[in-house]
């Protein structure tokens, strides 16, 4: 199986010797001297926030489960991770007494039948209520079906949905080069709740790859979870110069206790659940984000300009960046048409920013440290997405399995039912010609997973 990164405490400047590099004699571990816990890096002067590695393995374990396992129709006892892990062969193995096919794991021996997932009014009703947006009181009264039936007939929806989706995304990752465009973003729930959320599309067509949030089952401790109140999102209010935007947002960034410090404002948790910083977010998701790129000979990575997404974005990428088959850029749209920056030196750090007609950006590895022409040509896509969300969720979801099926749920039909130009998201990145209704997308979703 694929190895995920297990320590985070290096230095993350990347044009010094010690970046990526773990226990340099250069370090002094736990260092308060600016008033929080950091890896302090002799070499450079650099001092990024400690990261307690024990939580992002096991919220890394948990996203795991939630994003890519569940394989329907494998083995039961040794199924694998969508990308991360080789299938194990299966053999026929006989007949059941009513003449359905067993199936025996070369793997670990164990014989099974197949299960076979039709269409039925239960799973149609379930996803009618999802498309027409009911909240889930009123829709498990439209359905006429119990709560437990209602909530089991939502799970496999999204079981169904999210296998054929990622069955389809197995042919993006054989793909020799891959553009990645990820945000964060924050979406509001009833009675205060809400969760952060970390968004990640394929540059071109806008596909959404992955959609992680912060909550979380996991036990923690008390300073990792969420309690704020206080907000440090970079908000910009220079509207009519991107390089005076740039400023405002370096300057904002200033204001924090360290640059990671993300707050989101006031958020409180589901039911039986809590929330993680969004710092420790990044991590997991970037590397979860892995499942894209790791076959890939080349790709760029276009995050928000946001310090608490460089730091994740860069340890996902650490052994491609090293061997020049990786760049990770900072983007913010433009503030206004044909505004040109051309090698901008901008904040503490001197970063240099250039723009293009779509964006400002500036190349944070140092593999792009020249101003050389950039694939991105759509900064909107996010956007969409969270909008889309925002208004097709039912904002008084409070279980942490319902949210997490609700999310898959959506993230599929937006790809495959949302139209730009006539085409959808799946259109455009070519693992489809066709064009569904949500109807027509679950009828093609059960024929491929019981073919």
């Amino acid at each position: 199986m694929f190895k995920f990164a297990n320590n985070f405490n290096c230095c993350k400047a990347v044009h010094c010797r010690n970046f990526g590099v773990l226990n340099s004699q250069d370090y002094i571990h736990k260092s308060t001297r600016l008033g929080y816990l950091s890896t302090a890096c002799k070499s450079c002067g650099s001092n990024p926030p400690w990261v307690n590695n024990e939580l992002v393995a096991n919220i890394i374990k948990e996203k795991l489960e939630i994003h890519f396992s569940a394989k329907l129709n494998h083995c039961p006892k040794c199924s694998s991770y969508f990308f991360f892990e080789k299938d194990t062969r299966l053999h026929k193995y006989g007949f059941t007494s009513s003449g359905r096919q067993r199936q025996q794991c070369a793997a670990c021996g164990s014989v099974f039948t197949k299960a076979n997932f039709k269409k039925n009014k239960q799973l149609q009703a379930v996803l009618s209520t999802i498309v027409n947006k009911q909240e889930t009181r009123e829709a498990i009264k439209t359905t006429g079906l119990s709560p437990k039936s209602y909530y089991f007939y939502l799970h496999q929806l999204s079981l169904i949905l999210a296998n054929f989706s990622r069955i389809n995304e197995e042919k993006i990752i054989e793909r020799k080069y891959l553009g990645l465009h990820s945000e964060g973003k924050v979406l509001s729930l009833k009675h205060k709740r809400g969760v952060y959320s970390l968004i990640s599309s394929e540059i071109n067509s806008g596909y959404i790859l992955l959609q992680s949030h912060n909550l979380t089952r996991t036990k923690l401790h008390t300073e990792d979870n969420y309690q704020a109140h206080s907000s440090t999102i970079v908000v910009s209010h220079d509207l009519e110069s991107t390089e005076n935007m740039l400023v405002d947002r370096y300057t904002q960034n200033m204001k924090r206790k360290h640059f990671e410090q993300l707050l989101v404002g006031e958020l409180k948790a589901l039911t039986k659940c809590s929330l993680i910083y969004p710092d420790k977010l990044a991590y997991v998701h970037f590397q979860l984000l892995n499942a894209f790129t790791r076959k890939s000979q080349k790709y760029d990575h276009f995050i928000e300009h946001e310090s608490t997404l460089r730091a994740g974005a860069l340890m996902a990428s650490l052994k491609e960046i090293k061997k020049a088959n990786a760049n990770v850029y900072f983007f913010v749209p433009l503030a206004k048409a044909g505004e040109h920056i051309n090698g901008k030196k901008i904040g503490w750090w001197n970063d240099r920013w250039y723009s293009n007609e779509f964006a400002a950006y500036c190349p944070v590895t140092s593999a792009g440290k020249k101003d050389t022409a950039v694939p991105l040509k759509e900064t909107n896509d996010v956007e969409r997405f969270y909008s889309y969300l925002d208004r097709n969720i039912n904002k008084g979801i409070n279980s942490f399995n319902v949210i997490n099926e609700v999310f898959e749920i959506q993230r599929v039909l937006f790809n495959y039912g949302e139209l730009t130009e006539q085409q959808s998201r799946a259109n455009r990145i070519g693992i489809t010609d066709k064009i569904y209704t949500p109807e027509s997308l679950l009828d093609e979703a059960l024929h491929s997973i019981n073919a």
